[in-house]
C-alpha cells in the first residue's frame, strides 16, 4: 500500500499535468485574493481575515480536483493495471486507499503555499498579529475535510471509466452538485419543515460551518462519513467483474 501510495505521489508530480494544475490552482488564488479587485480580495476588506479566502477556495476545487483524480484508476482500467495490482497482495482497499491518501496529500501540498497569505495578514494586522489564527486553523481543516471528500468522489467517478476525460467532467459534476445542490434546493423553501434536512445533505453547509471558524464535531462526522462511504462505492466499482 506504501508503495502505491508513493507511486501516485511521484506519478502525479512528476508529470506535465501535475505541474499545470498546481500552477494554475496558486495562479488563481493568488489573482483572486491579493490583485483582482473584488468581494474575494483579502486586502480590500479592511480586516485581518481570511473567510474570503475559505469561501471562495472551493470553488476552485471544482476544477482543480477532478483534475487530480480523473486518471487514479480510469488510467490503470485502460492500460490493463487494474487487473495486474488486484493479482498481487493488494485487494480493492488498499487500492483505493492508497489513491485517496496520495490525493489528499496532494491537495495539502496545494494548499501549503497559501499559508503566507496568513503571515502577510498577521504583519499587516494593527497591531501587528491582530488576526484569529484559531479561525484560519479551522479553516484550514475544512478545505482539507472538503478536498479530501472531493478526491473520494473523484474516485468513484474514476473508477466508473476508462477515459480521463468522462472521469473529470463527471467528477466535477459530481462534486459541484453534492457540495451546492441540495443547499440552494432547500433555500427555495419548496419542503416546508424539510428544507434544513434537505441543506444538511449539502457539503456546503458543513464546510461553512468550519469554515467560518466553528469546528463541531458534528460537522466532521459528517465528511469522515461521507469519505468512507465513497471510497467503498469506489471499492465495489473496481471489483473484478464490477466494470
Amino acid at each position: 500500500m506504501r508503495a502505491l501510495y508513493k507511486k501516485e505521489l511521484r506519478a502525479f508530480l512528476s508529470s506535465v499535468i501535475g505541474t499545470v494544475v498546481l500552477a494554475v490552482f496558486l495562479l488563481v488564488s493568488g489573482l483572486f485574493h491579493w490583485v483582482f479587485p473584488g468581494q474575494w480580495n483579502l486586502l480590500e476588506s479592511g480586516v485581518a481575515e481570511m473567510s474570503s479566502f475559505f469561501l471562495f477556495t472551493p470553488w476552485i476545487f471544482l476544477f482543480l480536483i477532478p483534475a487530480i483524480t480523473m486518471r487514479s484508476i480510469a488510467e490503470e482500467r485502460k492500460n490493463g493495471t487494474l487487473e495486474l495490482l488486484l493479482t498481487h497482495p493488494l485487494d480493492a482497499h488498499r487500492i483505493v486507499w492508497s489513491k485517496f491518501l496520495a490525493g489528499t496529500t496532494l491537495v495539502a501540498l496545494a494548499l501549503l503555499p497559501t499559508l503566507a497569505g496568513f503571515w502577510v495578514l498577521h504583519a499587516l494586522g494593527n497591531p501587528p498579529g491582530n488576526i484569529d489564527g484559531g479561525a484560519v486553523l479551522a479553516g484550514y481543516l475544512g478545505l482539507l475535510l472538503l478536498g479530501a471528500a472531493f478526491v473520494a468522489t473523484g474516485l468513484v467517478a474514476s473508477a466508473r471509466t476508462d477515459s480521463q476525460v468522462v472521469a473529470f467532467l463527471s467528477s466535477a459534476l459530481i462534486c459541484m452538485v453534492l457540495y451546492y445542490g441540495p443547499s440552494a434546493l432547500g433555500s427555495y423553501a419548496l419542503f416546508g419543515s424539510a428544507d434544513l434536512a434537505v441543506q444538511w445533505l449539502a457539503m456546503e453547509t458543513h464546510f461553512r460551518s468550519i469554515g467560518t471558524g466553528v469546528v463541531v464535531v458534528s460537522d466532521v462526522a459528517w465528511f469522515l462519513a461521507y469519505i468512507t462511504l465513497a471510497l467503498a462505492l469506489a471499492q465495489r466499482f473496481i471489483q473484478p467483474g464490477r466494470a
